[in-house]
């Protein structure tokens, strides 16, 4: 069998079952490991960002640079924790001028400024193709992590922002439209979500951020949860992209929007937070379901894959 037909998150099933399992931490599953410490818990993840796979060749280096940290940060926000320290990692091919690294930290540092992060080391290394590799380390109270895995049925579904403008920038990009700047800030540029988290984390039984897709990362929940998502359709926040299809926009992924799910007494506390829109509810069942006009709406091979 080839990557090709195992698909990534076959992959990465195949890799967590070879794992032995533990109650004193939590590993792979999650936006972010979980790993006790005294009376707090540690949270950790790790993006990779790499050339021609997750952005384009001409990206504005400081873009670049404050979208390789914000990334990661929108993982810690996803377990409603606080991000603290970070590590980066760079390959670069060796003619890369000296002035394209400045702009590319300066841009990743002064998202660490805007969050209190604190960069502690990484590693460098040559390679012809650009790849970025972040680690984020995060904490939270001991106990207090939102993970992926406490929906249950009954309870509603939100998510903040709108949803496809990052999909709706990329295609910009990538058709080389002209204009559309706030589309394209939304992919280059997002803007992770910790204080929405923070904000919400009273209520909150699970928790991913849009980063494969709204459908996708909800059928992440699903799977964790042992529960189905009933979305519908009018409720849910799509941005105002008249070149690409609300179906694309579902699909699209690096939204860096949260979806929360949560307990249906707290509806109207969820109500008065700002940015968040209720958007379906948790039912019984596996998988991800849109209700459109009563119909259930078919979005075949949604959501990005790498393999």
């Amino acid at each position: 069998m080839k990557l090709e037909e195992l698909g990534e998150f076959g992959l990465i099933e195949k890799i967590r079952k070879g794992l032995p399992k533990s109650d004193d931490f939590l590993g792979i599953g999650d936006d972010c490991a979980v790993i006790p410490c005294g009376d707090k818990e540690l949270l950790v993840s790790v993006d990779t960002l790499v050339e021609d796979v997750h952005f384009l060749k001409n990206t504005d280096p400081y873009l670049l640079g404050r979208k390789s940290l914000s990334v990661n940060l929108s993982d810690v926000a996803a377990m409603a924790g606080v991000p603290k320290w970070a590590f980066l990692s760079l390959s670069l091919d060796k003619d890369r001028n000296i002035s394209w690294v400045d702009l590319f930290l300066k841009g990743f540092l002064d998202v660490t400024k805007e969050f209190n992060v604190f960069l502690l080391g990484g590693d460098t290394t040559s390679s012809e193709v650009l790849t970025v590799s972040v680690t984020i380390i995060g904490e939270n109270k001991k106990g207090s992590s939102i993970k992926r895995s406490g929906a249950k049925v009954g309870d509603l579904v939100a998510v903040t922002g709108k949803i496809g403008c990052s999909f709706a920038g990329f295609s910009a990009l990538k058709n080389g439209l002209k204009g559309n700047d706030k589309f394209k800030l939304a992919h280059l540029n997002p803007y992770p979500k910790i204080m929405e988290a923070l904000s919400i984390k009273e209520y909150v039984t699970a928790m991913i951020d849009v980063s494969d897709g709204l459908i996708q990362d909800c059928s992440h929940i699903c799977e964790e949860s042992g529960v189905g998502i009933r979305l519908y359709w009018e409720r849910i926040p799509f941005c105002y992209a008249d070149f690409v299809s609300k179906e694309e926009m579902l699909c699209g992924g690096e939204d860096y929007e949260l979806v929360v799910c949560f307990d249906r007494r707290f509806e109207e506390k969820v109500k008065e937070l700002d940015g968040f829109n209720i958007i379906g509810e948790v039912v019984e069942g596996s998988n991800v379901s849109v209700l459109k006009d009563g119909e259930n709406v078919e979005l075949n091979n949604c959501g990005f894959k790498h393999f």
